[in-house]
């Protein structure tokens, strides 16, 4: 997809719940050292549009449908982590010992206020430089407080 179509499908998705919410975060250049069970901190901040984002957590502020991703590379090591909503996995990234491989997953959640969106080590002793993002936007947000959305797009606008 070329960059362009990127870019307005980004200003797109934002516009849907007003720009209210979207971060983007990195790691640093350089090895991270990670131990296993911790939280990854992305303590390179692109846009932090919302507040919603801090010292490798998204505590969800505004009820809403979200697209979520996140990328790893571990250098030359095998990693494993998992994308978690309050703890619960919901999908794994995975990097074998070869030179460098990367990772990635892009979901797409109903989220709730107070929900905590998190990435977690589970295997590897560190992480390769600005190529691990975090990143999530409001693409859709829920109506009223009743229920929710979802399936057939009744809640979401």
């Amino acid at each position: 997809m070329s960059p362009i179509i990127t870019c307005i499908l980004f200003v797109l998705m934002c516009r849907a719940c007003n720009g209210s919410v979207a971060f983007t975060a990195t790691l640093p250049l350089g090895f991270t050292p990670v131990s296993i069970g911790s939280k990854v901190r992305y303590n390179r901040i692109l846009l932090n549009k919302g507040g919603e984002y801090t010292s490798g957590l998204f505590t969800v502020k505004t009820k809403g449908l979200y697209h979520v991703s996140v990328s790893m590379m571990s250098g030359s090591v095998t990693s494993h982590t998992t994308l978690r909503r309050n703890n619960v996995v919901l999908v794994w990234l995975f990097t074998n010992r070869n030179e460098y491989d990367m990772a990635s997953q892009s979901i797409n959640l109903e989220l709730n206020v107070g929900d905590v969106i998190s990435v977690q080590v589970n295997t590897g002793s560190n992480l390769f430089s600005v190529y691990n993002t975090f990143s999530a936007v409001c693409i859709g947000e829920g109506r009223g407080s009743g229920g929710g959305g979802g399936g057939g797009g009744g809640g979401w606008r």
